[in-house]
């Protein structure tokens, strides 16, 4: 199956430059040469579970970085060369999307936060063109709309 990249320069701060930045590593050191909608998730819940608001919430669904990852492995299997450049990131259509609808969610005011990828993940969830990122929290028998509805809350709260 031939997947599609997109070369994106690197997001400034607002649009979630360290989320995008700690995705890459995470593809890269799996062997993945591209970021897909399932490394922003890996890359969001693992910034959102240090953050004590957010901690919670997490671990009352079930969802850590350690089974995110695992659940990753089962789902993203095509493994692609690293591209040498720093620069620019390979990502995929979905994980495109996922940037976008994160942005729309933080507005045009804030910067784009884990929690808000997080949250495009999950408005994606009956979305096929969103890459398989729901297919890993349904490994993880994570009821999407439940965990939507508690990390809204947890948005609201901070």
């Amino acid at each position: 199956m031939q997947i599609a990249h997109l070369f994106v320069a690197l997001p400034a701060a607002r649009h979630g430059r360290e989320i995008v930045l700690l995705a890459d590593l995470e593809a890269h050191e799996t062997g993945f040469g591209f970021v897909d909608a399932e490394h922003l998730l890996l890359a969001a819940v693992t910034l959102c579970s240090g953050m004590p608001r957010f901690r919670p919430v997490l671990a009352a669904h079930g969802v850590t970085p350690e089974t995110v990852r695992r659940g990753i492995t089962a789902f993203v299997g095509a493994r692609t060369p690293c591209p040498g450049e720093h620069d620019r990131v390979a990502c995929t259509p979905a994980a495109a999307r996922v940037l976008a609808r994160a942005a729309v969610l933080a507005g045009p005011f804030d910067r784009v936060r884990p929690a808000h990828v997080v949250l495009a993940v999950l408005d994606g969830v009956d979305d096929p063109f969103m890459g398989s990122a729901h297919d890993v929290l349904e490994t993880l028998g994570v009821d999407p709309r439940r965990f939507r509805r508690a990390l809204r809350r947890a948005v609201r709260r901070g």
